[in-house]
């Protein structure tokens, strides 16, 4: 036998929700659930709208896995990404919902508050002092104010800057993993994300004495670099880090 479980939304029935509406609520629910090929459509209940899926009997654990991590603040990224989705259409439809196990409405699994979720608060922007850790991957300007990027992982932090002096100095370290210090101007968004805005660099420490090789071995593992091409990147890494002092 199947596990089945009940998406109660509270807006609607059957008969007048339109059709758009409810296959934007039903891959919504789907991403949610994750395990897409075993997860299937089954009927459509009354009593506002109620979703009824079921869920192939050996994916049934994965499933359930999911959502309790949803529910725990845990889910992948599609996940929670599918979760915010449901809430944002419960709340133009101006309805909340709920996801329950079954038939039985005491065993909700996860509660969309819709349009009665409470907003983030937004906060800031705000100074504030800290360090950022990065591959130092460029070193740009024409005036007393240099622009630098660092790159850690798939992050970029764009928009830091900093003096001549400073930047001088760190041009000779291109290409190698340091710590920047200095003062970030930061905001948190709606979903309760810190945005870095801007970051005033003060001064830097080198973090590692990696050779040049770890560190093109670093460049190379970056989703969608461009070291990856490269014929000779240890060669290239080494000319762009003689070149002197680094600014253009």
């Amino acid at each position: 036998m199947n596990t089945k479980y009940t998406f109660h939304i509270g807006a609607y029935t059957p008969e007048t929700i339109p059709m758009a509406r409810l296959a934007q609520y039903m891959h919504a629910l789907a991403s949610l659930m994750g395990n897409g090929n075993a997860v299937h459509f089954d009927h459509l209940e009354t009593g506002s709208t109620k979703l009824v899926t079921k869920v192939d009997n050996e994916d049934a654990p994965k499933v359930a896995t999911n959502l309790r991590l949803v529910r725990n603040g845990e889910g992948s990224v599609d996940a929670t990404k599918a979760a915010a989705e449901i809430n944002r259409l419960l709340a133009e439809d101006n309805a909340a919902g709920r996801l329950y196990e079954g038939d039985d409405t005491t065993a909700e699994i996860i509660a969309f508050p819709g349009v009665n979720k409470v907003a983030e608060v937004v906060f800031g922007p705000f100074n504030q002092e800290g360090t950022l850790d990065g591959i130092l991957i460029s070193v740009s300007g024409a005036d007393e104010t240099v622009h630098i990027q660092l790159q850690n992982g798939s992050t970029r932090f764009t928009g830091i800057d900093t003096t001549r002096d400073v930047a001088r100095r760190m041009a000779k370290h291109m290409y190698e993993p340091v710590r920047v210090e200095g003062v970030g101007r930061w905001l948190r968004d709606h979903d309760g994300k810190w945005l870095l805005k801007r970051f005033r660099v003060s001064e830097f420490t080198i973090l590692t004495n990696d050779s040049l090789k770890d560190t093109v071995r670093m460049l190379r593992e970056i989703d969608g670099s461009e070291w990856k091409d490269l014929d000779d990147p240890l060669a290239s890494a080494r000319l762009m880090r003689d070149k002197g002092n680094g600014l253009h």
